[in-house]
């Protein structure tokens, strides 16, 4: 980083060098095992964050044709597709507010929650089309309940990657766990809302 580009090449070399130092050093608490170098050109670096960016959004609107075929419901379908983008967007605002650098992990994270989001939406869907034989209110309640239960499963299993490889799952593990908290707390109920409102 820098001012201008000279003092960005500054900023950038002197970082290389005291990397080097350390590594030729031993200095990391951790013993090395050189298997592979790569050399990757720093201007992929834009392509990769589009390329799983128009992933993430082609997912979702996959998700949403493949909802409107299973279950012939515009409305649900198109809130679907609403509720994923609202996730998104509630994501991306949580990281400006703590300032949060977002890599390609954080990226994955983010595309992992756009996964999980779809997977509740679909257990109300489910559980409002089998809302035939109890109340529509008892079946959404029934779905945010196993909602519920799957958060507090992922949370546990997401919560040791802060440990793991050193932090590099860190983004990963922090956009997972506000994605989906945020989405159990804040879009699936509303989702489920517009989904009884949407039967009723």
């Amino acid at each position: 980083t820098g001012s201008t580009q000279d003092e960005a090449y500054k900023d950038a070399q002197a970082n290389m060098k005291n990397l080097q130092t350390i590594l030729i050093t031993g200095s990391l608490p951790y013993k090395l095992n050189i298997v592979k170098l790569d050399t990757i050109a720093p201007n992929l670096g834009n392509s990769f964050t589009y390329i799983l960016l128009f992933a993430g959004v082609a997912a979702i609107v996959i998700v949403a044709v493949i909802i409107f075929i299973r279950y012939r419901k515009i409305k649900a379908s198109l809130a679907l597709l609403f509720t994923s983008f609202a996730e998104i967007l509630l994501i991306l605002g949580f990281a400006a507010l703590i300032r949060w650098n977002l890599d390609l992990p954080s990226i994955a994270g983010i595309l992992a929650t756009i996964g999980t989001g779809v997977d509740s939406q679909i257990v109300i869907l489910d559980e409002a089309e089998r809302g035939k034989s109890r109340s529509l209110k008892e079946s959404i309640q029934r779905a945010l309940f196993i909602i519920l239960s799957a958060w507090a499963t992922s949370l546990a299993s997401l919560v040791p990657l802060y440990w793991a490889g050193a932090g590099l799952f860190k983004g990963f593990m922090i956009t997972s766990i506000v994605g989906i908290t945020a989405g159990v707390f804040i879009s699936r109920p509303a989702f489920a809302e517009m989904i009884r409102k949407i039967e009723s």
